[in-house]
């Protein structure tokens, strides 16, 4: 009886280190294909949402400056990322170059008004700081502390630190305020006083002495974010690359530009999504707002 044995012939130690090596480098090439696709998405991803916060708050900042009441002006923070304050509380104009470029920008916001003054003021010299007013209704908002009242016909202006009385007889006291001025003043002296003017004829038939009430803004940049400041604070976006985003523009003569309250320049980075720290590559947000009304004359 004859057996037939068949041999089976295995991989010699060649072919396997080809094998191998051909599967290492298509693993290689697909990882590599892979972590590039992972790098380029992680990358537009944070870019593109750097872009979309820049422009929300771009968009906003152009409407607030737009409807300011008053001229806006730069202004600075300090180390710990506030904006420098005079002895008013008011935010101080900028101890750089008053074309900026500056951290931050300061200006009012109409809030409510016109509101009728229904009793005059005492005589000068006096110590009164204090006006009457009535609201349109009993169910009218209230002024609030640290708001402003301003009476443009009298050039008073002033900051809310009490409010008191009914709906139709208001009593709104003032903080000091300066003497007026022909010359627009971007703060109030330290010297402040009562109320600088008597307020006559509210008892008149022939027409109404008003007032409205202010919001003093500013939006600032600190700490790489940029917070946005109207009776509260509040951070608007973060990541910001450039820490002085706002200026005056000029005119061909180097004049400050005042038909242009403000020029901003904003640039944004987005660290959420990966630790590369890719940016925004300064989408170069840098519209020029036009003044559309001046109801103020002090900050």
């Amino acid at each position: 009886m004859k057996i037939h044995i068949q041999s089976r012939r295995g991989l010699t130690l060649i072919e396997v280190m080809v094998t191998s090596g051909l599967i290492g480098v298509l693993g290689l090439i697909i990882y590599s294909l892979l972590n590039i696709g992972t790098i380029l998405g992680a990358k537009n991803t944070a870019v593109n949402f750097a872009h979309q916060q820049a422009r929300v708050a771009m968009l906003q900042m152009i409407q607030d400056l737009h409807s300011s009441i008053s001229l806006p002006y730069l202004v600075d923070v300090d180390a710990n990322g506030n904006v420098v304050l005079d002895a008013f509380g008011t935010p101080a104009l900028t101890t750089g170059a008053a074309g900026g470029p500056a951290a931050g920008i300061a200006f009012q916001q109409w809030a409510m008004g016109p509101l009728e003054i229904i009793a005059d003021t005492a005589a000068l010299p006096g110590s009164q700081n204090f006006v009457r007013v009535a609201l349109p209704s009993s169910t009218s908002p209230w002024p609030s502390v640290n708001q402003r009242l301003v009476i443009p016909t009298h050039q008073i202006e002033g900051d809310i630190t009490a409010v008191s009385g009914s709906w139709s007889n208001l009593t709104i006291t003032l903080a000091n305020m300066p003497a007026p001025s022909p010359a627009p003043s971007p703060a109030p002296s330290p010297a402040g006083t009562k109320l600088p003017v008597q307020i006559q004829g509210t008892g008149s038939g022939i027409g109404d002495v008003v007032c409205f009430i202010a919001d003093r803004c500013w939006y600032a940049v600190a700490n790489n974010s940029l917070t946005w400041h109207r009776l509260g604070t509040r951070t608007m976006v973060t990541d910001i690359t450039n820490p002085t985003p706002f200026s005056t523009p000029t005119t061909p003569a180097g004049a400050l530009y005042y038909r242009f309250v403000a020029a901003i320049d904003l640039s944004t980075s987005d660290l959420s999504y990966s630790n590369r720290g890719f940016k925004s590559a300064n989408i170069l947000l840098n519209g020029q707002v036009p003044m559309r009304t001046r109801l103020t004359t002090y900050q």
